[in-house]
C-alpha cells in the first residue's frame, strides 16, 4: 500500500521528469557545460564550526556586513579592474606561458557514447594572450573548439581563473582583410561570484592583412586590441563598455571602420 505522504514528497522531487540515459543534444546537459568554471589556486576549505557557535558566528557575520556597507559609503573603494590599461602590456613569451598554464587544455563537448551521451574535451591551446595590469585574457583554440580564459593574479595573492568555451563549432578562416567575431558583449562569467564585476569582451579571427584593431569605450576612450597569429581580442571593465564599431588597420597602412560588437 502506498503512503499518501510519500506520494506528496515524490511530487516535490525536481528531477522526477528526468529519464536516463539521455542523448547528446540534451539541452539541460548543454546548459550545464556552458557554465563558466572558476578555480582559485591555493584556496582552502574552511574548518568545521561547532553547532553551539553557529548563532554567534551568524551575528558576527551580520556585524561585519554592516561595517562593510558603512565603509563603502564613507570611504573611496578601489575601482573594479583598477590596474586595467587601454593598451595591452608587452610581456615576454616565457611570462605569457606562466600566466596561461592554469587555463587548462580542453573545451567540453557532449558526444554520443555506446551507453549514452558522454562529455569529452576537445584539445585547445593558447593562440593569443592579452595582458593588462594584473589581468590576463587568453584565447585558446583547436579543431572546431575555442575557449576564453581570464586570470586575475594580484601580487602576493593566489590567482583566480575563469574559463568558458565551445566545441563542435565551425571556425572558418577569414579573408585577408576581414575579421570574424566569436564572442562579443558582456562576458557572462564576469558577473558571477569571485570577480571584480562585469566586463565586456570581444575576440575572433583576423585575416593575414590585419595589423591592428582599435575600439572605443562608450565613455569615448580608445582601446587597442591584441592582434597575433591570426586572432584578435580586447576587453574592458563594465558591462556594455565597448562601442560596436572598430577601426581596422591593414599592413599597407590603410584603415577601415567595421562592426564587431553587434548581435548575430
Amino acid at each position: 500500500m502506498r503512503s499518501p505522504m510519500l506520494d506528496e514528497l515524490a511530487e516535490l522531487d525536481p528531477a522526477r521528469e528526468l529519464r536516463a540515459p539521455g542523448h547528446a543534444d540534451d539541452d539541460a546537459l548543454a546548459r550545464i557545460l556552458a557554465q563558466p568554471r572558476v578555480a582559485r589556486a591555493g584556496e582552502r576549505r574552511p574548518a568545521a564550526r561547532r553547532p553551539g557557535r553557529v548563532a554567534a558566528a551568524a551575528s558576527a557575520a551580520a556585524a561585519v556586513a554592516v561595517a562593510v556597507v558603512v565603509t563603502t559609503v564613507t570611504l573611496d573603494s578601489p575601482a573594479a579592474y583598477a590596474s586595467w590599461t587601454p593598451v595591452p602590456d608587452a610581456v615576454p613569451e616565457a611570462e605569457q606561458e606562466l600566466r596561461t598554464e592554469q587555463c587548462g587544455a580542453g573545451a567540453a563537448e557532449i558526444v554520443d557514447g555506446p551507453d549514452g551521451p558522454v562529455v569529452q574535451d576537445s584539445p585547445v591551446e593558447p593562440v593569443l594572450v592579452d595582458v593588462r595590469g594584473d589581468y590576463t585574457y587568453v584565447v585558446m583554440a583547436g579543431e572546431g573548439a575555442y575557449t576564453e580564459c581570464f586570470v586575475t593574479a594580484p601580487a602576493d595573492e593566489p590567482p583566480t581563473v575563469v574559463t568558458a568555451g565551445a566545441a563542435g563549432v565551425d571556425l572558418p578562416a577569414p579573408d585577408a582583410r576581414d575579421l570574424t567575431t566569436l564572442q562579443r558583449g558582456t562576458a557572462s562569467w564576469s558577473e558571477g561570484d569571485g570577480t571584480e564585476g562585469a566586463l565586456t569582451s570581444a575576440f575572433g579571427q583576423a585575416g593575414d592583412d590585419v595589423a591592428a584593431v582599435e575600439l572605443t569605450l562608450t565613455s569615448g576612450e580608445r582601446v587597442e586590441a591584441s592582434v597575433a597569429d591570426g586572432w584578435w581580442a580586447v576587453w574592458a571593465p563594465g558591462g556594455a563598455a565597448l562601442a560596436a564599431r572598430a577601426e581596422v588597420t591593414y599592413t599597407d597602412g590603410t584603415t577601415v571602420m567595421t562592426d564587431v560588437m553587434a548581435g548575430p
